[in-house]
């Protein structure tokens, strides 16, 4: 008995192996926000005029697993950045640039966003970045760490202020065991 079932065994692996579960999903929108992003007050002691601030937000699978696990064709489609509560408006934002990378290949960083404020631009608490041609990320969005890095210019206001950034993203999810 034992050296029949012994033969069985290299038949019923590749069986097995032909049953593999596995799946393929394109997901066309979905919003990723990373909420209440802090910027401290200028102080009195800086003089007037545009001064620029810099700052990041690293993701990793543990904040956002579920749409961390887009891992095919992930492309940003549109970029908006939601003043806080304590802000009427974004209007002393004359420069916004962002760029997601790879936390272990910050070289390597792709730019999502790049606005500058036109002069009569509307009051506003949303800067709207809709890009032309979606971007790809994915090689940054498949590292265990993704960073958001944000550089602002402006005259920034003399409280401490938050806002949020949310990205539009569209993407394709592939499991294979």
């Amino acid at each position: 008995m034992a050296l029949r079932l012994f033969s069985i065994l290299p038949a019923l692996t590749v069986l097995a192996s032909a049953c593999t579960p596995s799946f393929e999903s394109d997901l066309d929108e979905v919003d990723v926000i990373q909420r209440g992003l802090e910027v401290p007050a200028m102080p009195a002691t800086v003089d007037a005029g545009d001064v620029s601030v810099t700052g990041a937000v690293t993701l990793s699978s543990s904040d956002t697993a579920w749409s961390k696990r887009m891992n095919s064709d992930v492309l940003v489609h549109k970029v908006t950045i939601t003043g806080g509560s304590s802000l009427s408006n974004l209007d002393f934002v004359q420069y916004l640039r962002m760029t997601v990378a790879a936390s272990d290949h910050p070289e390597n960083a792709i730019e999502i966003m790049n606005y500058e404020r036109s002069q009569g631009a509307p009051s506003s608490s949303v800067i709207q970045a809709d890009i032309p041609a979606p971007i790809d990320i994915t090689t940054p969005w498949n590292a265990s760490k993704t960073v958001i890095t944000f550089k602002l210019t402006g005259e920034l206001p003399a409280q401490d202020w938050t806002f949020d950034i949310a990205m539009t993203l569209s993407g394709n999810v592939v499991y294979k065991y």
